[in-house]
């Protein structure tokens, strides 16, 4: 035994303690865990003290492939380097000395070329009822031993953008967080496969490269922890946030722009007018007024252009705020528009405000040295270049601002993922994911600091400080329709809409400093079917609700929207700008739900389909729920 510092000890073991198979086996711990290295595979196991639960390292690589492995201590862990193929990867592994934190860095050749690494193993915990939670979909629950996969994705649930996810137990509430430091660029894919001859979801870490090369280290950390479950972990990740500088709340977000009062219980609406002018819209929004639906945020759909003066009857007219759609994705040219059947005043109105793109002047590069396209019968989709952006985003401002500025602008794409932190191969501007993300928060910065309120698809932890607005937020899986009805998928029914998979991991996170929403396609009228169930969602997380209408589908689904208007939104006015500080399950089969916010306010929801007795004076219906003020409670 080797004492190398106060608080760690190393000891060498058999392998007969371990069930390894190498021949010495390296033990790090401090009095929260034990970590070991199996100096033939190259494997990490942790160990809790005080529960005895083991999480193991179940790699997607193949293990024979491992050659020349080497344990060597370190001051305050352990480093393990091994090479496989033509890769040489050093994994040093950090236990902190006072703490139940693994810290974990991948290193290797700056200019070694890869497309995918995969070394950095997640722990797991097979056959004893644990399960994931993965931020997507503002929260899904996977059991480990009891997988139930998606058909859209038959072997892997994919997150391409990992910031963060965790392994618990739902009983014990034991497990650990996972944070991903470089959260900008990292996937995590569940995929199934057999261990000891039962199905079982194996967790995978994978990173892409940076310009064909690794360049710079990876680096993940692990929270582990001995009860607390899910609610616990997303506060490991909100915390971290916080930390790390990439957080704004709305509160914050309210003293720079006095706008986003207006979002107080504000459901969102995007309209679909066609290009006839503003007179539906304003026919619509005297209904909506007259009917008592008088706030919310008013997209104006990307098919519809209007002159300033129409605009500012439109915003005038509505006690909410109104916005436009914007992309820094997809570059389309004014060849492109005319062919896919836009008429001549839409022309006019992208030409004018500066939309059309700049090509190939503004287009990335592949690795090939080609145009980054997605080629269509009727001419290409470019994509943009991050580094191309700014000055874009800059002409747009400078047009729009000459006219009219709308409070409100949603950005498509852009924001969603690591998935669109796309790279520039061009050697006159090359552009790396970490460089990509600092360009798309440059156009967001530009235009919050002009005083609008920002949206984006889905939202990435790394567009917290200006992105208000999460469209998509709650949405695991959307269908292609916005305006009309469109039949679910099993995969909808069975992950989107469960209450025993949706957990609010995400509103826990991000509760007090973004709105959540439900995608385009996934809005409350493309499955009316499920718009009270919708509904309860919002009512339980504090979210907001998503309508898409024109002119037909407003006048034909009035009585629909206006049901649920009334349902979400005055509960949605309590809840606006709290935390959401915990969730948890009332009955053991997850159909009562309660919800518990920083500023007194407690929801519980009932999913079943009997009634449940909350306690001795109230009573919840099935598929109803029920609100309270607590004014002892303390926020965080």
């Amino acid at each position: 035994m080797r004492n190398l510092s106060n608080c760690l000890v190393y000891v060498w073991l058999l392998p007969s303690l371990l069930g390894f198979s190498s021949a010495n086996a390296l033990e790090v711990k401090n009095k929260f865990l034990s970590l070991k290295v199996d100096e033939t595979t190259s494997l990490v196991e942790v160990a809790d003290l005080k529960t005895g639960t083991v999480y193991k390292q179940m790699p997607g690589f193949e293990l024979n492939k491992i050659k020349d492995v080497a344990v060597v201590p370190q001051k305050d862990g352990v480093k393990v380097s091994f090479s496989s193929g033509p890769f040489k990867p050093s994994l040093n592994y950090r236990l902190a000395p006072d703490s139940p934190v693994v810290d974990v860095t991948l290193q290797m050749d700056p200019d070694q070329k890869i497309q995918i690494v995969n070394f950095l193993v997640p722990f797991t915990v097979c056959g004893k009822g644990f399960e994931w939670v993965i931020p997507d979909g503002y929260g899904l629950l996977y059991k480990v031993d009891d997988p139930a996969m998606p058909q859209r994705c038959p072997n892997a649930i994919t997150n391409p953008c990992l910031e963060w996810a965790g392994l618990f137990h739902p009983q014990t509430g034991e497990g650990y967080t996972l944070i991903n430091n470089d959260f900008y660029h990292g996937g995590l894919s569940l995929r199934l496969k057999q261990v000891s001859g039962k199905p079982t979801l194996v967790p995978e870490l994978s990173f892409g490269a940076y310009l064909e090369k690794f360049q710079e280290p990876r680096s993940v950390r692990y929270i582990f922890q001995q009860n607390g479950g899910y609610v616990n972990i997303a506060l490991n990740f909100r915390k971290h946030l916080m930390e790390s500088g990439n957080y704004r709340s709305l509160s914050d977000k309210q003293k720079d722009n006095p706008a986003i009062a207006k979002l107080k219980g504000a459901p969102l609406f995007w309209i679909y007018p066609g290009r006839s002018g503003a007179d539906q819209v304003l026919k619509i929004l005297d209904d909506m007024a007259a009917s008592g639906m008088n706030k919310g945020i008013l997209g104006l759909g990307f098919n519809f252009y209007i002159n300033p003066e129409e605009a500012q009857k439109i915003e005038k007219k509505f006690n909410g705020i109104v916005g436009i759609y914007d992309n820094y994705f997809d570059l389309m040219s004014k060849e492109w528009y005319q062919a896919n059947g836009y008429d001549k005043i839409s022309v006019e109105w992208m030409e004018r405000y500066k939309r059309f793109g700049r090509i190939p002047e503004h287009v990335g590069l592949n690795e090939r040295g080609e145009l980054r396209a997605n080629v269509g019968p009727k001419g290409n989709r470019y994509v943009d270049s991050p580094a191309m952006s700014f000055e874009a985003a800059k002409e747009r401002l400078e047009a729009e601002s000459a006219d009219y500025r709308f409070t409100y602008r949603f950005f498509d794409v852009t924001p969603g993922a690591a998935l669109w932190l796309d790279q520039d191969y061009n050697p006159q501007h090359p552009v790396n994911p970490k460089q990509s993300m600092e360009g798309r928060l440059r156009v967001f910065k530009l235009f919050y600091d002009h005083g609008m309120i920002l949206g984006g698809e889905g939202g990435a932890a790394w567009g917290t400080p200006y992105l208000t607005v999460s469209e998509g937020g709650m949405s695991v899986y959307h269908m292609e329709g916005r305006l009309d009805p469109v039949p679910p998928t099993e995969d909808f029914k069975n992950f989107n809409m469960s209450h025993e998979k949706r957990v609010p991991a995400n509103g826990i996170v991000y509760g007090d400093a973004r709105v959540a929403t439900w995608a385009w396609g996934d809005n409350s009228l493309v499955q009316p079917e499920y718009m009270l169930k919708k509904d309860l969602f919002n009512i339980l997380y504090g979210t907001a609700p998503s309508y898409h209408i024109d002119n037909r589908t407003y006048w034909k689904n009035k009585e629909k929207i206006l049901e649920s208007y009334n349902r979400v939104v005055p509960v949605y006015e309590k809840l606006f700008g709290a935390a959401l500080v915990n969730h948890r399950w009332l009955t053991p089969d997850r159909n009562v739900q309660q919800t518990d916010f920083s500023n007194g306010w407690h929801v519980a929801v009932n999913f079943g389909t009997t009634e449940f007795a909350l306690n001795s004076q109230v009573t919840i219906a099935p598929m109803g729920f029920h609100t309270w003020l607590d004014t002892q409670s303390k926020g965080r």
